[in-house]
């Protein structure tokens, strides 16, 4: 029990101001979640903004922190490679953050083997009543909340981490100087191929445990939400295997996905009109539902898990179940079989005019057009759709290059397919580029000029990814010295300008 709440039994509780505006002695204090989110947290351990001596965990264990370990900014465990000591021995491994305890379970990592590294669990604030945290493999580790540590006031610290952000935003040694536009091409190109790999290294780590079939279809779902519902549509890919959907068709599928998510009609707090309700196609569902085997289960998703606010009508979470729907359909069995034949194409091709050809093919695979109730419903009930397709090109670019190609890369390096592995690089540093986001312009600011824009080194999806990788593993840490800019003399300074020259 807390020191904050801990009442002498014979004693009646009293409180510690008379004013409203005080909590009582015995209430238990919660931050604001508004404001604190993981990221956050992430920067609070990445720092240290916390009191390292006589360290508690929530298990009464003491701990001392060595090392606080590589900020990973790509799946898997936030920080890899620490060095903590528990009760006076050393541990080696993985560090997890959450903003609560209890998200642990909710993001299912007591069920991923990727998580059994993990040596210390770090919270802002402990909501759960388990003392340790289990692992896959059965193993407990401690729980440390950061809370009763921290060495600032809460608002302050998230002050300082924003104005930090802003900081790091405002100030790259790359900015205003002149750039040798070839070697800055290499240096993203080269990261580009790095992040890739990375990807690809990931999956070989998810083969340990999940098949190929799996493994992309969940990949796709998770690509198909963007920021909002990536989490949601990935953890209803695990709670509805895609072996669960084989030979089910397109309405079925459709029906059992919606109704584990909890977004059927009938499973709405706010009911749609009764005229809505009564059109054959959700008619269709909600009976495809109810004699289906998964209508028995009784974890299904919250509703309130999927995002629609602030979200384009054809972004909306129905609008990627249905698209993923028609994806399973047209797949009939295997989405590796629908997609895997075009990648092993470009091990018999050597023309860039023929590498284009497979890339169009691709796309043309994974764009999809609305049909049906989708083609001018963004919702149950509700239109906005303009006609627009379920999966369009961006779209559709996003989950090749993230996705269905780093997956057939580890297909080629199981099969001992040099070639193939070669074929499928090749494939990848001439995809198009894909959709600018918010990192890849804040890196343009940073490094491009007016005199030299970004267009000099005519961006691919493969540079945009090196942009990305250059971002998360130098600026987001503040990691100057060591950029690769500088690093693959892409920076003309005067000496080389001159050089240059002569």
């Amino acid at each position: 029990m807390s020191e904050y709440n801990q009442v002498d039994e014979l004693e009646t509780p009293t409180r510690k101001f008379t004013s409203n505006k005080f909590r009582e002695i015995d209430q238990v204090y919660e931050p604001d979640f508004d404001k604190i989110d993981e990221d956050f947290v992430q920067k609070l351990w990445n720092g240290q903004r916390f009191f390292n001596a006589n360290l508690i965990a929530i298990d009464g264990r003491e701990i001392r922190i060595l090392k606080q370990g590589v900020w990973n900014h790509e799946e898997g465990p936030d920080f890899m490679h620490a060095e903590i000591e528990i009760n006076g021995k050393l541990h080696v491994g993985d560090i997890e953050i959450h903003v609560k305890s209890s998200e642990w379970y909710a993001h299912k990592h007591h069920l991923n083997s990727r998580y059994n590294r993990v040596v210390l669990h770090v919270v802002f604030y402990n909501d759960d009543f388990n003392l340790r945290t289990r692992l896959q493999n059965g193993k407990r580790i401690s729980t440390l909340e950061l809370l009763k540590w921290i060495d600032a006031p809460i608002g302050d610290l998230y002050d300082e981490t924003k104005q930090t952000e802003a900081d790091t935003a405002n100030f790259c040694r790359v900015t205003g100087n002149r750039l040798n536009i070839d070697s800055l091409k290499s240096t993203f190109e080269s990261l580009g191929t790095e992040r890739f790999l990375e990807k690809a290294d990931a999956i070989r780590l998810l083969r340990t445990r999940l098949d190929f079939e799996q493994i992309l279809y969940e990949g796709i779902m998770e690509a198909l939400g963007y920021s909002q519902n990536s989490k949601p549509l990935r953890e209803l890919a695990q709670r509805v295997p895609f072996a669960d959907l084989d030979h089910k068709s397109e309405h079925e599928t459709q029906a059992i996905l919606f109704g584990v998510a909890g977004l059927l009609p009938s499973q709405s707090e706010k009911p749609i009109p009764v005229q809505a309700s009564d059109d054959p196609f959700i008619v269709t569902l909600e009976t495809l539902w109810e004699a289906s085997k998964q209508a028995e289960r009784t974890d299904r998703m919250n509703a309130t898990k999927w995002q629609f606010g602030r979200i384009r009508p054809y972004n909306y979470p129905t609008r990627r179940i249905a698209a993923i729907s028609q994806l399973i359909f047209r797949s009939k069995g295997s989405l590796m079989l629908y997609f895997l034949p075009i990648c092993e194409k470009a091990a018999n091709v050597d023309t860039p005019k023929l590498l284009r050809t497979i890339r169009t093919e691709l796309l043309s695979r994974l764009t999809l057009e609305s049909t049906g109730y989708w083609e001018t419903h963004a919702n149950f009930g509700k239109g906005g759709t303009q006609k627009a397709n379920l999966i369009g090109d961006a779209r559709a670019l996003d989950i090749i290059v993230n996705k269905i190609l780093p997956i057939a890369y580890i297909w080629a390096v199981e099969s001992e397919s040099r070639k193939l592995q070669n074929a499928i690089l090749s494939l990848y540093s001439d995809f198009t580029k894909t959709q600018e986001n918010s990192i890849i312009r804040q890196v343009g600011k940073q490094v491009f000029t007016d005199a030299q824009p970004m267009q000099l080194i005519k961006p691919t999806a493969q540079i945009q990814q090196g942009i990305i990788r250059l971002y998360k593993n130098y600026c987001a840490d503040q990691l100057c010295d060591l950029c690769p800019i500088f690093e693959n003399n892409a920076v003309l300074t005067i000496e080389n300008s001159f050089l240059k020259n002569s």
